[in-house]
């Protein structure tokens, strides 16, 4: 009898042990996925459309889309991910046309304030780093491949600025413990460079900077 009460008090406490350790696992637990998405930025106003409504040349559009892809890791407490935004803009009136292409890397990182199996309510902070370059062109543009000397070939012009941004973000979390699961990310982030305006094909001068110019961003991510 004694026998057998050893073997259980073994088997137990082996048991015991083992649950232990599943489940200090299972708090230390770490969710890495990668994901993609569209974010789209909302910006009070853009400096350089003073200069180009100036010129009759059509205006930059101050809002936005973005196609994101990224990689998030999710512990107990803590979540962060770091990801990269690619959008193209076009716009045009009778006489003018402008491109507007944006590269956007950003980092969160975020305390858990809410974590279930299926929801999840983070917040706290999100750098960003944009490039952005602009082209401006004539309509009905007509280039001649038998003269391509540039001094007779007129009506693009190429600028181009790169901005650092910082603010408070949230993220919400929906169905995070599913394959179907999807986020929704907000913030808010304020302009920290002064983002001259310059050209890699010209000399500049009298540039335009976009400092202050702060945006909203909601983005939307599987």
């Amino acid at each position: 009898m004694r026998n057998y009460l050893t073997v259980f008090l073994i088997v137990a406490f082996q048991f015991g042990m083992a649950q232990e350790k599943n489940e200090a696992k299972n708090k230390n637990d770490i969710d890495a996925t990668i994901y993609f998405g569209v974010n789209a930025h909302f910006q009070n106003n853009i400096n350089l459309n003073k200069n180009l409504q100036a010129s009759n040349v059509v205006l930059l559009d101050k809002n936005t889309a973005e196609l994101v892809f990224g990689f998030n890791i999710f512990g107990k407490k803590y979540s962060s991910d770091f990801e990269f935004g690619f959008g193209e803009n076009k716009s045009e009136n009778s006489t003018t046309k402008n491109r507007i292409m944006n590269f956007t890397g950003r980092f969160r990182f975020h305390y858990n304030v809410l974590n279930k199996t299926n929801f999840a309510f983070t917040s706290g902070l999100s750098l960003a780093g944009s490039s952005s370059e602009v082209d401006l062109y004539t309509n009905n543009n007509t280039i001649d491949f038998n003269n391509l000397n540039p001094n007779t070939n007129d009506g693009l012009i190429t600028v181009r600025n790169q901005m650092f941004y910082a603010g408070p973000s949230a993220s919400l979390y929906f169905f995070k413990s599913k394959a179907y699961k999807f986020r929704l990310n907000v913030g808010y982030e304020f302009a920290f460079t002064n983002g001259r305006w310059k050209s890699d094909y010209a000399n500049t001068s009298n540039s335009v900077n976009e400092r202050n110019n702060n945006r909203f961003v909601l983005g939307l991510v599987f």
